[in-house]
């Protein structure tokens, strides 16, 4: 690796994962509606949903913080259309499953990741996080404890592009003003984290876990 300058962090499965699997949650919220869904076939649906919406085309990601009409079809799509027939009933399952993930205890922080932020704390080096997410994300991340860390956040929903369009690479190459060799992009995605940066110029590194964690990725800035 050449010399890096900027370490961009992805979020969901980089630095944060969910408490409970997400089947697990939409289970347990179905519940209070006297619905009952299957935890392990809704996580299914979930991840299934979550790659036919992905990529979104140019011009398609709203830039008003919420991205509400894309995480509502993700849950439309994520439970049997039997279970919620009414669009009333639905749209309040959806309310509570949004206002949920929205809270920092439904998420967990992997184990290195307040280590390895405090080890880049004396490299000169600028930090960010990149995500394909919403608004709610700054609530999780302060309340994980890692706005000190993180306060520099650039979120799809309010910029209006998501991983990999080649547009938000460059929008954070400009903002940061460093030359894209000098970031070092640092996710759990080989489209989004690896294959997009990379054609954008910048540095890679995959989290693999257990394989690879930060450590492994950030092991040429701190040395350790």
């Amino acid at each position: 690796m050449g010399r890096i300058k900027g370490i961009i962090f992805d979020v969901g499965g980089t630095l944060i994962y969910p408490v409970d699997p997400v089947g697990e949650t939409y289970a347990r919220l179905a519940r209070i509606h006297g619905v009952k869904l299957s935890a392990e076939a809704t996580t299914v649906a979930f991840h299934e949903a979550m790659k036919s919406l992905s990529p979104r085309a140019k011009g398609s990601i709203p830039s008003d913080g919420n991205d509400r009409v894309h995480w509502k079809q993700v849950v439309r799509l994520s439970v049997p259309v039997e279970a919620f027939p009414n669009s009333p009933e639905f749209d309040a399952f959806f309310e509570e499953a949004y206002t949920y993930f929205a809270k920092p205890e439904a998420w967990g922080l992997y184990p290195e990741v307040l280590e390895v932020l405090e080890a880049l704390r004396d490299h000169p080096v600028d930090l960010a996080v990149l995500s394909n997410w919403d608004g709610r994300l700054h609530a999780v991340l302060d309340g994980l404890g890692l706005g000190e860390w993180l306060p520099r956040r650039f979120i799809s929903a309010e910029l209006g592009w998501e991983k990999p369009d080649p547009c938000i690479y460059r929008h954070v190459t400009d903002v940061l003003r460093l030359a894209p060799a000098t970031l070092l992009s640092v996710g759990d995605d080989s489209r989004t984290d690896v294959e997009g940066p990379r054609k954008a110029g910048w540095q890679a590194a995959q989290i693999e876990r257990p394989k690879r964690d930060l450590w492994s990725a950030v092991r040429a800035v701190t040395k350790r």
